[in-house]
């Protein structure tokens, strides 16, 4: 088996190689969308919903619609409630842009209380007018540090140029993500436009499941017929619809990861079905001094579970072990992509299944090859 595919070196390497390429984009396309799910899977676990206007995300709700939720709540529902306002910063003649947005001093150390902010961090945050927080990949990313001011534009009306000062870098926001004080927003708004900037998002930390249910259900009933009606939806809901608006992506690179691998198997097919018309006579011979058929059909099968291996392996260890040291940046995203030690088990699964497959048919014809025709064939 060895010597057969050894025979042809180059067209051996091309094979393997053609295998391992898209073996790695599908093990990369299958960690991406479970990265995905996991983010997804985990807000859900933060206990958050998201009230925003019934229509669409852009449009900015009263400031006051957190008091009336807040008196409408229950006792014992609500934790905290976080207004939320798109900025959309970008350094003043650069093309860096960075995920941005004005929110409620009091209640974002809150509601957001996974990024684990200090006592430190909240008192110089609900202090320092001009206070910022960002996550750890824009920090390193441009080189900002505790107690640096950097001024971003925004990309949307009124483009507001603003003045910062980082005050904390949180551990555990690792996604791109800087936040800032909604009442230092809304000022500046109403410098330049002459009224505040309003809330995209109500973000709702609920204390319990029967709290939450109640947030669903119940507050887009009291805002109904009026001229703000909103429409309340899981975290996890809201990032998932959001991540559609542009495109579902997530789908996309799944889909892609799928086909990927019927290419993979059609390339190994035509190599296989080479080697097999080039070795016609060779396996006859075989045949005649006493090979079965099956004996024949296990060697062709055997040669396409080694190439296939042989791709995996290729494809999903560097980028295992590269992984398992370093994740893979995602933007947005926190933690980065790692390849599991599941899905590079799948990821050679289903190299040597691809292997595998294209090897059926020129066994079933090396199976079934009849001698003497064979043997007067000229190759």
């Amino acid at each position: 088996m060895l010597k057969n595919l050894t025979r042809n070196r180059l067209r051996t390497t091309l094979t393997v190689l053609a295998i391992a390429l898209p073996m790695f984009v599908f093990t990369t396309a299958r960690s991406a969308v479970a990265l995905v799910n996991e983010f997804l899977a985990n807000s859900e676990k933060q206990m958050r919903v998201a009230v925003h206007d019934k229509l669409t995300y852009t449009t900015a709700l009263p400031l006051r619609i957190r008091d009336e939720i807040e008196a409408l709540a229950p006792e014992g529902y609500i934790t905290a409630i976080c207004r939320t306002s798109w900025f959309g910063g970008r350094v003043p003649g650069k093309q860096t842009t960075f995920a941005s947005m004005g929110v409620d001093r009091d209640t974002f150390p809150i509601v957001y209380s996974e990024f684990g902010m200090t006592a430190e961090d909240i008192e110089r945050f609900q202090t320092e007018r001009r206070a910022a927080i960002i996550g750890k990949e824009i920090a390193d990313q441009m080189n900002w540090k505790l107690g640096d001011r950097v001024t971003l534009k925004s990309s949307i009306p009124p483009f507001a140029e603003m003045e910062f000062v980082i005050v904390a870098i949180p551990q555990e926001l690792r996604a791109s993500w800087l936040y800032f004080a909604l009442d230092y927003y809304n000022e500046v708004s109403e410098q330049l436009t002459g009224q505040p900037r309003g809330v995209n998002n109500f973000w709702l930390k609920c204390a319990t499941p029967e709290g939450r249910q109640w947030a669903l259900t119940e507050i887009d009933k009291h805002f109904a017929n009026s001229e703000h009606e909103t429409r309340t939806e899981m975290e996890s809901t809201f990032i998932a619809s959001f991540a559609r608006s542009g495109g579902d992506w997530v789908g996309l690179v799944w889909t892609i990861g799928r086909l990927i691998v019927i290419v993979a198997v059609m390339v190994a097919f035509n190599t296989m079905s080479m080697a097999f018309r080039e070795r016609t006579r060779e396996i006859a011979i075989m045949r005649a001094l006493g090979y079965s058929a099956a004996r024949i059909i296990r060697m062709v099968l055997s040669e396409g579970f080694l190439l296939g291996l042989l791709g995996g392996l290729v494809a999903v260890g560097p980028i295992y072990l590269l992984t398992s040291a370093s994740p893979i940046p995602m933007p947005n995203m926190p933690g980065g992509i790692r390849v599991t030690s599941e899905t590079a088990a799948i990821g050679l699964v289903v190299a040597v299944l691809c292997g595998v497959f294209a090897a059926f048919v020129p066994a079933v014809l090396a199976g079934r090859l009849k001698v003497a025709p064979a043997l007067r064939k000229v190759v």
